[in-house]
């Protein structure tokens, strides 16, 4: 046998402790991580028919759905299975390989969204009038990090400006892919599409830590602090100061960063938003959930009874350090628009349901719906106090 295990490929991360026949013993590798973290992604290459069985060795390691799996190098994927992961803190989880799907499979906490996702996406809209791509930035390692612009300027009328952000937390992938359901949402030729072309104006980010998108860092706690608690006087990551840049002195509708949560905590499988400390806001982000709500798809239902208001679970202020901020509360204090906030997209599923990439983009077009009503209600209520 030879079995071979790497992690040389886009978003790799792996250590290899032991290959003893069908039996594979791993570690995440948690570089620059303060405390421990879960994402992990690796390549095998199998020569021989049989069960495998794979053992992490540094905690949590399968969500609820099992590993994630890709027989095409990583463009589409799958689930294993919870039936296939054992352990306390499921970091054990069996493969069996038959050889039908070929050889060279990659398995990862869950479904990677890594640039080639996001160059399809631009391939697709590569005639559009109404995306372009730019450089927002250049990262600690000298990559550019894309800035997509969304505007039709055959409306001629004025619009309200939006911002969209994910990858702050570079492991959390599945966010992406919903913040991509928003953007084709905009440039679709269908009727949500010219209102939302009509009225807004999009800029996004879809890798915040595009370094460590690629890299297959972990991301979040990230020493000395993380890139979503580096909105404070002096950034250490010249992407936050552009985004900084980019944002300050311009008049601000709505800004949404996208996360994922931590891998097995009971909202771990909910889609939900951290409530801001100030109350004003608190009202705000829970208006845009009840629309979201009612607009969200089947197979990503999102319920306002799951949102973690501020003060409660670990949404309190021990966690936010002290002299930094995150993106949506650095917009909040500094920009002042009518909508602000985090969403947290589990990495597996919501509820009963399971994500798949389409899902996950529904819940992107459901957002894009969300924003609309949320416009319309917000400044009728305004105007009637």
């Amino acid at each position: 046998m030879s079995l071979k295990i790497d992690d040389n490929i886009p978003g790799g991360n792996i250590f290899i402790e032991d290959i003893n026949g069908f039996d594979i013993t791993l570690a995440k590798d948690l570089r620059n991580t303060e405390g421990e973290w879960f994402y992990w992604c690796f390549r095998a290459v199998f020569d021989e028919t049989g069960l495998y069985s794979f053992h992490f060795t540094n905690g949590y390691a399968c969500g609820a759905r099992g590993p994630a799996v890709s027989y095409d190098g990583g463009l589409s994927w799958e689930w294993l299975g919870a039936e296939c992961v054992t352990g306390e803190k499921r970091e054990n989880f069996t493969y069996f390989y038959d050889g039908r799907r070929g050889n060279s499979v990659i398995f990862c906490v869950s479904m990677q969204y890594q640039m080639r996702h996001l160059e399809q996406f631009l391939e697709r809209h590569a005639n559009s009038g109404c995306l372009t791509v730019s450089t927002l930035a250049y990262t600690r390692k000298n990559r550019p990090v894309k800035l997509l612009h969304l505007e039709d300027r055959e409306f001629s009328v004025s619009k309200k400006y939006i911002f969209l952000s994910s990858r702050h937390h570079c492991c959390e992938m599945t966010a992406t892919y919903a913040l991509e359901g928003i953007l084709e949402s905009f440039l679709k030729d269908d009727d949500l599409g010219r209102e939302l072309r009509s009225r807004y104006i999009i800029d996004a980010v879809p890798f915040v830590d595009t370094d460590g998108v690629l890299d297959g860092d972990q991301g979040k706690n990230r020493r000395p602090h993380d890139h979503n608690r580096d909105y404070g006087e002096c950034p250490l990551y010249p992407e936050v100061a552009a985004i900084k840049e980019l944002l300050s002195g311009r008049e601000l509708f709505f800004m949404l960063d996208m996360h994922s949560p931590w891998l097995f905590r009971g909202d771990s499988e909910t889609i939900y938003f951290p409530g801001p400390e100030d109350k004003e806001y608190e009202k705000r982000m829970l208006l845009f959930s009840e629309i979201l709500e009612k607009n969200s798809p089947p197979s990503a239902l999102h319920h306002t009874a799951d949102n973690v208001l501020f003060g409660t679970l670990w949404n309190t202020g021990k966690n936010y350090a002290s002299g930094s901020l995150t993106a949506a509360e650095w917009c909040r204090r500094y920009c002042k628009p009518a909508y602000a906030n985090t969403i947290e997209i589990p990495y597996a599923n919501a509820g009963e349901k399971t994500f798949t990439a389409d899902v996950l983009r529904a819940l992107g077009r459901a957002i894009a719906i969300s924003i609309i009503e949320y416009d319309n209600q917000f400044y009728k209520t305004r105007c009637s106090r």
